[in-house]
């Protein structure tokens, strides 16, 4: 029988972000306790007001109106599981603990949601920012037709007034000790700022999982360092430094996925036109609309026809992780590594620094790290749970 694991997900959404939460909201396998939002691929409030709009939109793919009339069977099954979700929201850091912000908006988009709400005003639900009282909601539209139909939404979350960091300490507090896990898709500055306030609360989550840094992969935003540990380079030294606390009731586990493996599972563009686009739902016509902007902008600059899936194959490691008797059977391969990161440097900031020596008489610079490095999944396996979880489509 399959287990059920239990998450909170801090993210940046970001076009990988929402395929991320999508998968995490459509997995039978996974508990979503609370999402957390931090700035990175664009600004706080962008970022907030895109997951708005994602769970706007799936609220329309499982409204009870949409779902009562497909057959009896596992897809129907899905969506209405989907629809018991509620996690909490709650809104979090605006810049990083020390260096300047930088925001991944070249990628994805101003807004960071491919421009979609630059093209056409009306896309975010009118009372997004209303609910948080962010900006000022007469701004914001109050249709969604061109991409979701006029259907109804069912509401999939429940809010917050406390701040991210507090937040994840308080479910933590509330939940039985290495029950939850923390899955950190950008910057991890909500995290550092939770384990500083109370690293014993915080020594209470089951592990925490991060997509970030790169080990012998070149960069992705300099040449040497991956996104989201070049955002807040200091708050991934917290963390990892937590990894080897010599309190036990203070240290933590880590599973990183840096883009060594991530860069490994890919999602062609052909693959949506031919397994997603003819499903004329809702969250497909979005699906289509969001990646679109993206799968041009690879071609463009890249010359690519595929998006490597970065922040979903966190989910993915998470489910096999809490489902799985034994995940190194199902493609994934993890090795102990001791880490830091370079946090100060002009040229290095957010680059890690890996001990590989077998044999020393001196120690590494720096604080010491026990991490644990995902460095291999199995891409086919991880698609076509993607493909299910998110759209009820079968892939290959």
């Amino acid at each position: 029988m399959s287990k059920t694991g239990r998450c909170i997900i801090d993210c940046d959404p970001g076009i990988d972000d929402t395929l991320a939460i999508l998968h995490a909201m459509g997995s039978p396998k996974v508990d979503v306790v609370a999402i957390t939002l931090t700035y990175g691929n664009t600004n706080r409030d962008n970022v907030t007001k895109n997951l708005f709009t994602v769970l706007h939109v799936l609220g329309k793919e499982v409204h009870a109106s949409r779902t009562s009339d497909l057959p009896e069977g596992h897809n129907r099954a899905r969506l209405e599981n989907i629809r018991t979700k509620k996690p909490v929201i709650s809104v979090g850091a605006t810049k990083p603990l020390v260096v300047s912000p930088v925001f991944g908006e070249d990628f994805h988009g101003p807004d960071g949601l491919g421009r979609m709400h630059l093209n056409d005003p009306d896309l975010a639900p009118s009372d997004w920012a209303e609910i948080l009282g962010l900006l000022d909601p007469e701004r914001m539209g109050k249709e969604l037709d061109f991409a979701a139909g006029d259907l109804p939404s069912e509401k999939l979350y429940t809010l917050s007034k406390r701040l991210a960091h507090d937040e994840i300490l308080y479910q933590l507090e509330q939940a039985e000790p290495k029950t939850i896990t923390l899955i950190a898709l950008g910057p991890m500055t909500n995290l550092a700022l939770a384990y500083e306030k109370d690293p014993t609360i915080f020594a209470r989550c089951k592990q925490v999982i991060c997509m970030g840094g790169c080990i012998d992969n070149p960069g992705n935003v300099t040449p040497v360092a991956e996104f989201n540990f070049h955002a807040c380079p200091h708050s991934v030294h917290t963390i990892l430094k937590a990894t080897a606390d010599p309190d036990p009731e203070k240290a933590i586990t880590l599973y990183m996925l840096p883009t060594d493996v991530t860069h490994t599972v890919s999602l062609k563009s052909e693959a949506m036109k031919q397994y997603v686009a003819p499903l004329g739902t809702p969250l497909s016509k979005f699906s289509i609309l969001l990646l679109g902007y993206l799968f041009d902008l690879l071609v463009q600059k890249l010359n690519y026809t595929a998006m490597n899936l970065h922040d979903p194959l966190c989910i993915g490691f998470f489910i096999d992780l809490e489902s799985e008797a034994d995940h190194t059977q199902v493609g994934w391969k993890v090795q102990g590594r001791d880490i830091r990161i370079e946090a100060d440097g002009s040229l290095t900031r957010g680059m890690l620094v890996v001990d590989r020596r077998i044999k020393s008489t001196k120690s590494a610079p720096g604080e010491p790290s026990k991490t644990q490095v995902v460095v291999q999944a199995d891409a086919e396996r991880y698609l076509a749970s993607m493909f299910y979880d998110i759209w009820g489509a079968s892939y290959p």
